[in-house]
This record gives structure tokens, C-alpha cells and sequence, in this order.
């Protein structure tokens, strides 16, 4: 584990329009699925109150650190656990965190994780190409599929995961440049692939390539996936409380898709074909769609904080 020297930059993203949807209430029970480093985490259990509970789970281990030391002086009221939010219903339960107020997933790469050139999520600074967010596990890395897969399947994983138009291309060069060891190896071979096509626009050629590796590596699709009920069937409901509150931050185009057809999914009463004149799917609707147009940040944070462009909010409330 490398040790950090510097406080790293954070601004946490939607911050305010998180707090709003959690409707973070004081004595509330909370989960933070994607701590990162504490900045939504802090915010939380600052208007929670003496009463309130915070259960942040993260993968990097590094990052859990740093946001244990910052949340220090809430004590016993934040609970920590290293681990990934596809395990979130039994971490969750082992803790003690059942029917719970609010829980948050903002999901994407940490400032830490970006700035880090050893990481290697990012081309601003070149360093070996990891990507993984949990090292500690092991786990294949974006350096060995570059130089292992064969060129159909990088292909098909820069278009499937990047939508990545001209991924057939950039595959080809990726293959011929081999071996590719380091981030600027990378976009080097992207760069040749589509030359000065891109020129005009304002992300750099191999920005969905470097999100399609980092997708894979991470499996944040199929975990995303597997969250979502857990954190559905975790949200308290009773007749002295309000429901519990899921509010999920996305930062492409593939996340937001899974969160918004599952939200919306499960604010339906019925699932079965327009065609059929009886419902025989059984289906109730057990959550209250509060985004039915996504979130997004405003034009001041977006200049203040240029990462955030991307970022889009959905939230819901459970209702049975």
C-alpha cells in the first residue's frame, strides 16, 4: 500500500442535492456504500446528530483509511468495513444495519484514485496501468488485458464498455503496439489510431477506452447490479417513520441506465405487456420514483469542480 504525503484534493459531487434526497434527518440510520473519501460521509454524519449511525464501506483500503481518520471525531457512530457494496445485504447485517433511513452510492473513481499516478486509472500522469480499485485482492489488472486479450475481444470490450464508436481501430493499434506498460503507452496507441479526429472535441481519444478497461477490471456493471436490490430490501418502512431513501450518483452512460431502469422498475405496479388485458405478473410497486428527470450539477459546480460534468443523481423512496 503506498502511503499518501499529501491531503488529497476532494470535492465531494451533488453534495447538496444528496443531502436533499437522503433527507438526512437527526437520529437516522445510514449507509454510505462508496465512502471514498468522506466527503459526502462527513456531511451525513454531521446532520444525523449525536443519536444518528453511519455505516461507510469502501474497496480501497487506502481511501476507507483516510476517511476513518477525517470521521474520527464522530466516534462509535461511523462504523467502517472494507469491502465492495456487491456484498452490501450481509456487511450490512453483520453490522447491524437493518431498516435503514437513507444509503448512498456515488459511484465512479475517487479524486485519490485519479490523482495517483501509480493507480493508473488517469493519462494526465504516467504510470504503470493497474486500475483496480481493491489491490489487496488481487485480481487481473488493465495491463494484462491490453497485452493478453486478442483483438475481436478488445474490441467488443471498448465498444460494449466505452461505446466506443471506432473500437475495432483502436483495438488494432492497441494489439500493434504492444507491449503497452504504462498509461501514456496507451493513449499513445489510441492517439495513432484516430489521429487528430477528435481534435475538436473537448475529451481526450482515449478517455473511453481508459473507462471501459477500468469497468472491466472492476466489474462495476455486474456490482451495480447486485447492489441495487440489496440496498432496496435494507430500506426501513413503518407507520412512525418515513421510508427509507436510495440515492445513487452515476458518471456514464451504462450506470445510469442500470439505476434508471431499476428505480423505475420497482415504482411500477404492473411489469406484464401492454397487450395482455389482466395482470399476471403480481408485480407491486414498492419504491416512489423522486427523479423522474435526472439531477445534474449546476453550472457553478461544474466550473468549480470540472469532474462533476458528468455526474448524474436518481433517487427513490420506499413506500410498502
Amino acid at each position: 500500500m503506498s502511503v499518501m504525503t499529501t491531503t488529497p484534493a476532494h470535492q465531494p459531487v451533488l453534495l447538496d442535492e444528496a443531502l436533499e434526497y437522503l433527507d438526512v434527518r437527526p437520529g437516522g440510520i445510514y449507509i454510505d456504500c462508496t465512502t471514498g473519501l468522506g466527503g459526502h460521509s462527513s456531511a451525513i454524519a454531521e446532520r444525523m446528530g449525536g443519536e444518528g449511525r453511519l455505516l461507510c464501506i469502501d474497496q480501497d483500503r487506502e481511501a476507507l483509511e483516510f476517511a476513518r481518520t477525517k470521521l474520527a471525531l464522530f466516534g462509535r457512530q461511523v462504523s467502517f468495513v472494507h469491502g465492495n457494496f456487491r456484498e452490501l445485504a450481509a456487511v450490512a447485517a453483520r453490522e447491524g444495519f437493518l431498516g435503514v433511513d437513507g444509503i448512498l452510492m456515488d459511484l465512479g473513481v475517487s479524486s485519490m484514485q485519479f490523482d495517483l499516478a501509480e493507480r493508473g486509472f488517469a493519462f494526465g500522469q504516467e504510470g504503470p496501468l493497474d486500475m483496480r480499485m481493491d489491490r489487496s485482492h488481487g485480481g487481473e489488472t488493465a495491463a494484462e488485458i491490453v497485452n493478453t486479450w486478442d483483438e475481436t475481444s478488445l474490441a467488443d470490450l471498448f465498444y460494449r464498455y466505452g461505446e466506443e464508436r471506432q473500437s475495432r481501430r483502436i483495438a488494432g493499434a492497441v494489439v500493434r503496439a504492444r507491449p503497452i506498460a504504462t498509461t501514456w503507452d496507451l493513449a499513445r496507441a489510441v492517439e495513432q489510431a484516430v489521429g487528430g479526429a477528435r481534435s475538436h472535441q473537448k475529451i481526450h481519444p482515449a478517455t473511453k477506452v481508459f473507462l471501459a478497461l477500468r469497468i472491466r477490471v472492476n466489474g462495476e456493471l455486474d456490482c451495480l447490479d447486485a447492489a441495487l436490490p440489496q440496498a432496496h430490501s435494507l430500506l426501513g418502512f413503518g407507520p412512525d417513520r418515513h421510508g427509507g431513501r436510495i440515492v445513487v450518483i452515476s458518471f456514464h452512460s451504462l450506470e445510469d441506465r442500470l439505476v434508471k431502469q431499476y428505480l423505475r422498475r420497482e415504482a411500477t405496479d404492473c411489469l406484464c405487456p401492454p397487450e395482455l388485458p389482466v395482470c399476471r405478473c403480481r408485480h407491486s410497486a414498492s419504491l416512489r420514483d423522486l427523479t423522474r428527470r435526472a439531477v445534474r450539477p449546476s453550472e457553478a459546480e461544474i466550473a468549480r469542480n470540472p469532474r462533476s460534468r458528468s455526474a448524474v443523481l436518481r433517487a427513490a423512496e420506499r413506500i410498502v
